[in-house]
């Protein structure tokens, strides 16, 4: 028997369609307020989520979304919100374009880092390094600094540490549902999925690539799970930090 798995996007009712655009760019991640008004949708779901609103919107019963589309109080913080981040996405004055020497506006920066520690609802990092890659892309988006993340779509993300039954440690490592987190294909200009190649150790690697939105910045997540890879390719991605020496050194 095959299986085959389907992915459910959710139809919100025409005055909620502002949460779809909320819910997947991260600049919710440090703004209270619109923290604050996913917490309002449902706080169970929230904290089950990992944080991750795109989850929630996917999850929620058709009837508790139309409930929220006919509360007035929700709507009227959502439009305050939606406002806010139009206003934030569309300012130019910022610290960048007042005080950067680039009358061309042709600067580009591309940050690298192995992990990025933007929120909860998508774990692609570990620690210190990845909050720290995450709170620059944060503040390259504040500060109005053309710059772009650049980093590896973990299948596994990091390890998780659990107790058993038996109060003994154990690890995990659940795997990642990207078309219920905050990412999305990148796209060519044929509508079909980007496709970079490179020359890798003496093999070509197709190399897919995802985006995450990040206030007025992008992260951009490559991916080698593709099955015209090797499967000795495809692991690359993996696992972050995982695999022997030699997995990580290709990472």
């Amino acid at each position: 028997m095959k299986i085959k798995s389907f992915n459910v996007i959710p139809n919100l009712p025409e005055n909620l369609k502002a949460l779809d655009e909320l819910s997947t760019n991260m600049w919710f991640t440090w703004n209270w307020d619109a923290i604050m008004m996913f917490v309002g949708i449902d706080d169970d779901l929230w904290h089950r989520s990992h944080r991750n609103p795109k989850w929630i919107l996917g999850t929620l019963a058709p009837e508790k979304l139309e409930a929220i589309s006919r509360d007035d109080n929700f709507l009227g913080k959502l439009n305050e919100i939606k406002s806010k981040f139009e206003n934030y996405m569309a300012f130019k004055d910022t610290w960048f374009a007042k005080t950067a020497q680039d009358p061309d506006k042709t600067m580009q920066v591309a940050y690298f880092s192995m992990e990025y520690g933007i929120g909860e609802g998508l774990p692609i990092y570990s620690g210190g390094l990845g909050m720290l890659s995450g709170d620059h892309l944060k503040s390259a988006s504040d500060l109005g600094m053309p710059l772009v993340g650049v980093g590896l779509l973990y299948r596994k993300g990091y390890v998780q540490q659990v107790l058993n039954r038996d109060c003994w440690q154990v690890e995990r490592y659940p795997e990642n549902d990207w078309y219920n987190m905050p990412v999305q294909i990148v796209k060519d200009a044929a509508g079909k999925p980007l496709r970079v190649e490179v020359e890798f150790a003496g093999e070509k690697v197709k190399i897919g690539v995802w985006q995450v939105p990040v206030g007025r910045t992008s992260l951009f997540l490559l991916d080698t799970n593709l099955p015209e890879n090797s499967p000795e390719t495809r692991t690359i991605t993996e696992q972050l930090y995982g695999g022997d020496r030699e997995n990580r050194i290709r990472q």
